[in-house]
């Protein structure tokens, strides 16, 4: 099986659970975008599409950001409150035995669950195309402040990195204010409650102020995709219209490309956590291990100022050959070549660069698996989470 047929057969595993939750609780819901287009054209995916896209009324969506633990294990339903590492704009249903990672964790938090997902979008009501407009800009302003505030909380208890506070401060986040942001911006994507139309400001570009009458989601139909029974507008053809404004015909050959096989870190069969953890765990289980850097500069000291104390530090490793030999914050430098001779199976290696994408595909070309990375602006506790 591809991946991307995994892929999807994971989604199919996500919608079915969703469906089960939405149908016992009676919520209305309907597929949106790829997916109604899907399953009026062909019965399920779209060949190439590898994701799936759910709407709801925003009364609905409402009930259902309530019900996340009608969702046991491994599914997780991510909503805008209950993640701030991911700082949401809108529910995902999740996977915890799975990986779909479209940014790695950053200077800036965690970046939250990050297994495969299906998109659950509320359908929020307007008076027009601009009140759309205006309150998808808003919406958007709103959630940059949900994730800066989640970035300064990501350090409580420590210093913030000066680059960081001032990065998260100019773009309005607020220390320990990140639930009022949440709930700020659930309310004012749903600040009318009348109009002929809806809108999903929640989304970013053109999607999140086009216009849907509402007249065209009284009532519901089924559609088939892939041996599920999909709710979908019963003026379903009008709401393609508006979907897509060029047309509904199959794009040329270069441009059927799934969205996140070909630009995220996919795995149907791990966790995603078995990805995070060397972003996350630098200091977890360290007592008594031999610890060994890549990485001489700047990040070296800094990580040697806040965690060094009691860590058995043997040396650090840089690909600058006029460094070897020498010492960096009083740590001897070596040629990466000696690494793989030298290193243990309980030694630990961390990256301390700002190349560490670069330096990770190097260890791993040199048969070093477990490293980790040091990233200033994270927090890192000694515990696993």
């Amino acid at each position: 099986m591809s991946q991307l047929a995994e892929l999807q057969t994971i989604e199919l595993d996500i919608l079915r659970e969703f469906i089960r939750v939405a149908n016992s609780k009676n919520l209305r819901w309907f597929g949106m975008f790829g997916t109604l287009l899907g399953a009026s054209r062909c019965g399920g995916f779209i060949p190439w599409d590898d994701d799936i896209d759910i709407a709801m009324p925003r009364p609905d969506y409402d009930r259902l950001r309530t019900m996340s633990h009608l969702f046991a294990e491994p599914y997780f339903l991510q909503t805008p409150a209950n993640d701030p590492a991911a700082a949401t704009r809108f529910m995902k249903l999740r996977r915890s035995d799975t990986t779909v990672i479209q940014a790695i964790p950053s200077v800036y938090t965690n970046g939250g669950h990050m297994g495969a997902y299906i998109d659950i979008i509320p359908l929020d009501i307007v008076p027009d195309y601009n009140a759309a407009k205006k309150l998808q800009q808003v919406a958007h302003s709103i959630n940059k402040q949900m994730y800066y505030s989640a970035a300064l909380d990501e350090n409580d208890g420590e210093e913030v990195p000066a680059f960081k506070e001032d990065a998260c401060i100019l773009a309005g986040g607020i220390a320990g204010h990140y639930d009022f942001f949440a709930d700020r911006y659930e309310n004012y994507c749903s600040k009318y409650k009348s109009g002929y139309y809806y809108a999903m400001p929640s989304l970013l570009g053109e999607r999140g102020c086009q216009v849907y009458d509402r007249k065209w989601f009284a009532l519901s139909d089924e559609l088939d995709f892939e041996g599920l029974k999909v709710q979908v507008p019963a003026n379903w053809k009008d709401v393609l219209v508006v979907s897509y404004p060029k047309g509904v015909q199959e794009p040329a050959l270069k441009y059927r490309k799934p969205k996140h096989i070909d630009s995220s870190i996919v795995d149907t069969r791990r966790s995603y956590k078995t990805y995070t953890q060397r972003y996350t765990d630098m200091l977890c289980g360290i007592e008594g291990k031999k610890t060994y850097f890549f990485g001489a500069g700047d990040s070296l000291r800094i990580w040697l100022e806040r965690y060094g104390d009691n860590v058995d530090v043997a040396c650090t490793f840089d690909n600058d050959p006029k460094k070897w030999g020498a010492t960096a914050y009083g740590v001897p430098v070596r040629n990466p070549a000696e690494l793989p001779r030298i290193l243990m199976d309980d030694d630990r290696v961390v990256i301390v660069s700002v190349y560490h994408k670069e330096i990770g595909k190097q260890l791993e070309d040199m048969g070093v698996k477990d490293y980790y990375i040091f990233l200033d602006g994270l927090k890192y506790k000694r515990e696993r989470q």
